[in-house]
C-alpha cells in the first residue's frame, strides 16, 4: 500500500475529479466525480432528474445538494436511487434541504438496502425525534454501513440523548455528529467528508 494525496480540477461546468495519486505522480484507476450543487435553487423536479442519473453506472459518489429545498418528494427521488445497485454515491451533503421526519421512513429503507453510501449529513434539518427513532431502526443494525451521520440535534431532549445512545451501543462503526443549532455557524465543508 502506497500513501496517496488528493488532485482535485474544477472545470466549470464540469464536477470535480478527484484522482487519487501515489508518491510517485501515478495515478490509480480510480477517479472519483464530486457534484457541488450547493445553494442552486433546486426542488423535487431536480431531484428526479438526479435520481435519474444515480440509477446509471457512473462514477459520481460525492453529492452536495446542500441549501435545496428537496423536500419530501425530493427526498423520495432521491431514497429511490439509493436503492439501486448501480448507484454509487458514497457520500450525501443534505444540509438545510427541508428535511422532516417525513422523509425518515424513505431513507430507513434505502439505507437498508445501500451498501456504499457511507457519509450522510442530514444537518440543519428538522428531523426531531420521531425521524430519528424511525432511522434508528436502522441504523443499529450491523449490517447498516453507514460510517458517518450527521444531524441537527436537540440534546436538551433526553429521549434523543438516551435513542442515540442505544445507537452507538448497537452499531460502533457509527459516527453520529450533532449539527450546532446555530444555523449562522458556518456549514460543515463537504471537503470535511470525502474520507
Amino acid at each position: 500500500y502506497l500513501p496517496f494525496s488528493l488532485v482535485i480540477t474544477n472545470d466549470p461546468p464540469f464536477p470535480e475529479r478527484i484522482t487519487r495519486t501515489n508518491r510517485f505522480g501515478f495515478g490509480f484507476s480510480s477517479v472519483w466525480l464530486v457534484y457541488r450543487l450547493w445553494h442552486c435553487n433546486i426542488t423535487s423536479d431536480g431531484c428526479e432528474h438526479l435520481s435519474k442519473l444515480l440509477r446509471q453506472e457512473s462514477n459520481l459518489t460525492h453529492l452536495d445538494l446542500g441549501l435545496n429545498h428537496v423536500g419530501v418528494t425530493g427526498m423520495r427521488f432521491l431514497c429511490e436511487a439509493l436503492k439501486e445497485r448501480l448507484c454509487n454515491l458514497k457520500c450525501l451533503w443534505l444540509w438545510g434541504c427541508s428535511i422532516t421526519s417525513f422523509s425518515c421512513r424513505d431513507l430507513s429503507e434505502a439505507l437498508s438496502k445501500n451498501k456504499k453510501l457511507i457519509t450522510l449529513d442530514l444537518g440543519q434539518n428538522s428531523v426531531g425525534f420521531d425521524g430519528i427513532k424511525t432511522l434508528s431502526e436502522v441504523l443499529k443494525l450491523q449490517t447498516c454501513h453507514l460510517q458517518t451521520l450527521r444531524l441537527k440535534i436537540d440534546e436538551t431532549d433526553p429521549h434523543i440523548k438516551k435513542l442515540l445512545k442505544e445507537i452507538k451501543e448497537s452499531n460502533r462503526q457509527l459516527t453520529i455528529e450533532s449539527d450546532h443549532c446555530d444555523s449562522r455557524r458556518k456549514r460543515p465543508s463537504s471537503q470535511d467528508f470525502i474520507f
